[in-house]
């Protein structure tokens, strides 16, 4: 048999600490390094996707409150034309209206949009002014569009105008 000296046998004992310290490094150590490593990369990622969720989340929670709105005010809106009558007469101009023309537009989620054109003919500009003040600033859901003002044929100080009106309506 074979007679190890101390001195061998320190040297073999040092070598199987390396080869045992080696095998744990590389069986265990290192997976466990990389595996937490590989796990803080996962959870960051995790992270921005949460995140990114939770802001579609509120987008998508003021899309729906603005819809809410829109069929709360939809709703109790048939047309416009009474209101513009309405409005017309309290400013006394109902009778320079020469006509008003509605236009069903597209519909979507319940909702028409209808686009009135309206044309008054010898209003003074306060009146107008007075008038658009007073569309614009009504509780119903609808803006103007468009504003054309020409001036009048036989009174300077009287005007002639097509006012287009967007409004919506619950359908």
């Amino acid at each position: 048999m074979l007679k190890i000296n101390d001195r061998e046998k320190k040297l073999l004992l040092i070598l199987a600490i390396i080869i045992v310290v080696l095998i744990l490094y590389y069986l265990i150590i290192s997976p466990l390094i990389t595996f937490k490593r590989n796990s803080d990369d996962v959870y960051n990622k995790n992270r921005l996707k949460i995140s990114k969720l939770d802001e579609i989340y509120s987008q998508y929670r003021e899309i729906v409150t603005q819809k809410n709105k829109l069929n709360t005010i939809a709703a109790g809106n048939t047309g416009i034309g009474a209101k513009i009558d309405e409005i017309a007469m309290g400013l006394g101009i109902i009778g320079n209206k020469v006509y008003l023309k509605e236009n069903p537009a597209n519909v979507q989620n319940n909702i028409q949009k209808m686009i009135t054109e309206i044309k008054f003919e010898g209003i003074t500009i306060k009146s107008l002014m007075e008038f658009l003040n007073k569309i614009e600033n009504s509780n119903t859901p609808m803006k103007i569009q468009n504003l054309v003002i020409y001036s009048g044929i036989k009174e300077r100080s009287r005007y002639d105008s097509v006012i287009t009106i967007v409004s919506l309506s619950k359908r």
